[in-house]
């Protein structure tokens, strides 16, 4: 699961992309900045007012296509997370929350919705310290490693019903866990009532392996690598349906960060705002009813 390095470079990129001037792209993550710790330098500088707007300008120049991947990611699980509790979820699960802000500024959404937040235990400090200064939520902190803990015992002792319908949120983890750790968690959601809904990111298993060599998907690769965080696991690219097939979960949606980027960053004028990492998409699962 990702480190808290990660988490605050993720969270780097939400607060940058809350910068953008146009609005229909800004990123909806307006409270990223407020998470972000006084150390190092440039996390402080996005949340000193005068500092901003340069700060955005150099992310964008320097990071752009992380950028607007994270514009479109967020913006996609909102979607999925507003829409299952719309049809009647009663609960949210937040996986390797990280620095995630949505139970804070999503709280009209949610509504009496239980939230869990699911990470591992120095991570869940970390969180609960930093978002003391936003918007109050109730929120149930729970510490795990998906690939060690059992996820279905840690979440009922601290309170999770599986028999409610729940809307899972798994944002920006699988590519760090190894393929048994996927492949439980999935084994896990398949279990909960039907109606639930997971949403979750993954990469190209071709630009793991090697068999499709793009020049920003390598680029990508060796910074996390370089940071001793290698991605691990991927998904043919086309191949969601049968992963979730075997599962038997439902495939709800399978999109690929180029689309999600015409569908989230498209201008009123029909221009499309990028760069965007495009070695990807986003998946929508949903436990079938019965």
């Amino acid at each position: 699961m990702p480190t808290a390095s990660t988490a605050e470079s993720v969270t780097l990129l939400r607060a940058a992309g809350a910068l953008q001037p146009e609005q229909d792209l800004r990123n909806p993550d307006l409270l990223a900045s407020r998470i972000l710790p006084w150390w190092p330098p440039l996390s402080a500088m996005v949340k000193v007012p005068g500092l901003r707007t340069l700060i955005g300008r150099t992310i964008r120049k320097k990071a752009a296509a992380g950028m607007w991947y994270e514009v479109a990611r967020t913006k996609y699980m909102d979607d999925v997370l507003s829409d299952s509790i719309a049809a009647g979820a009663g609960q949210v699960v937040l996986l390797g929350a990280g620095f995630d802000s949505r139970a804070h500024r999503m709280r009209e959404e949610i509504g009496s919705a239980s939230v869990f937040e699911v990470d591992r235990p120095h991570m869940s400090v970390r969180k609960q310290k930093r978002v003391r200064g936003l918007p109050k939520a109730d929120v149930r902190y729970l510490s795990a490693n998906l690939e060690e803990d059992d996820l279905g015992e840690v979440l009922q002792q601290g309170g999770f019903d599986p028999a409610v319908r729940t809307v899972v949120l798994w944002s920006g983890v699988t590519p760090y866990l190894r393929a048994e750790g996927v492949e439980t968690t999935l084994r896990w959601f398949a279990r909960l009532a039907p109606g639930s809904s997971l949403a979750f990111d993954y990469c190209w298993q071709e630009i793991l392996d090697g068999t499709a060599v793009i020049p920003e998907a390598q680029a990508v690769l060796r910074q996390v690598a370089a940071r001793g965080e290698p991605w691990r696991w991927g998904v043919r690219r086309g191949r969601v349906d049968e992963l979730l097939a075997a599962h038997r979960l439902h495939l709800v949606e399978d999109l690929e960060a180029a689309a999600a980027q015409r569908r989230y960053l498209t201008r009123s004028d029909g221009s499309v705002q990028g760069p965007i990492w495009f070695f990807g998409g986003f998946a929508h699962a949903r436990v079938p009813e019965q």
